[in-house]
């Protein structure tokens, strides 16, 4: 009788156990052990859509180096962006879709895709294979707004934070660097030569923009802050004729697609920037792409040519 007892008594005191155990995994009647969700709706261009929370195989046009740096290697990314030479170091097995080709992102089976293609056809066919969503060209205006943007569409906030940390870290440094050999007041152009046409560039995406003004600070000719930098405008096209006008103490000069300015023309030798060999050429490599990135690169890269033309001068 009394084992039978004690074998009764080791019953109950389990089964309190357990119902102590149950009691404890819920808070204000929410389970603690919940499954967490796995999607997250998300406002987009196209309207709400519903994304991965934990994104495993994703595929990208034009972000491929942020998501890097947020830690999520995507399975493929097009041509032009494997392309980029600020990371190449880092794209070893990432398959190569072309130019966002549907037949070869289909093949990857992505559980995202992130585009800057616009293009309404575009995104219904690439929306039918996996959640899309569209981040057209200069939807980000920074380096700050564009790792924000994808730190929360990817669900990696803290990768972004502690990225974001380091390169206002190293942004800084360069700005502390060139403010003991800058004169404040001296200002700088970015111009462009493009096969026959001529360009200016602001603060924007192109040719270093964001790097020489908006994260080293450079000062630009008053021209080229009315007409673009205050204004929101990425660049200009101009005539040549009318460079002048547009020149500050120091010229930093993109030439692509087959242009090559004379260099012993005489409106291009009355400027003063040229006159004191203040012009920089520009490797449109390094200096075409505008991710984040490129723009610490362009950052560093900027600082050691002035740095350099300063050493020169003493």
């Amino acid at each position: 009788m009394m084992k039978k007892r004690t074998i009764f008594l080791i019953i109950v005191a389990f089964m309190l156990v357990g119902c102590s155990s149950n009691d404890e995994t819920s808070v204000n009647g929410d389970p603690k052990a919940e499954t967490e969700a796995t999607t997250k709706k998300i406002s987009t261009i196209n309207g709400e859509i519903e994304i991965p929370t934990k994104v495993e195989r994703l595929v990208v046009d034009a972000y491929l180096p942020t998501s890097l740096l947020l830690g999520v290697k995507p399975v493929g990314a097009t041509q032009r962006d494997l392309d980029n030479v600020h990371i190449q170091d880092q794209i070893d097995a990432i398959e190569n879709t072309g130019e966002s080709a549907v037949e070869s992102i289909l093949a990857l089976n992505p559980d995202l895709i992130i585009t800057a293609e616009a293009d309404a056809e575009s995104y219904e066919k690439l929306s039918k294979i996996a959640p899309t969503v569209v981040l057209p060209y200069e939807t980000y205006r920074s380096v700050e707004e564009e790792v924000k943007g994808l730190a929360e569409i990817l669900g990696k906030q803290a990768e972004g934070e502690a990225w974001l940390k380091m390169f206002a870290e190293k942004v800084s440094e360069n700005r502390e660097k060139l403010a003991e050999v800058l004169d404040p007041n001296e200002t700088y152009s970015i111009f462009g030569a493009y096969s026959k046409d001529f360009y200016l560039y602001g603060d924007g995406i192109y040719r270093g923009g964001q790097a020489i003004y908006k994260q080293l600070q450079l000062k630009a000719p008053q021209s080229t802050q009315k007409e673009l930098i205050d204004t929101g405008e990425t660049y200009k096209q101009v005539s040549y004729e009318v460079l002048p006008e547009y020149a500050g103490d120091y010229i930093f000069l993109d030439e692509s697609n087959g242009a090559e300015l004379n260099r012993e023309d005489s409106l291009w030798k009355s400027m003063d920037a040229v006159k004191n060999n203040n012009v920089f050429y520009l490797d449109a490599e390094r200096f075409w792409a505008f991710d984040p990135v490129a723009v610490l690169a362009q950052v560093e890269e900027v600082t050691n040519m002035l740095l350099e033309k300063k050493k020169s001068e003493k």
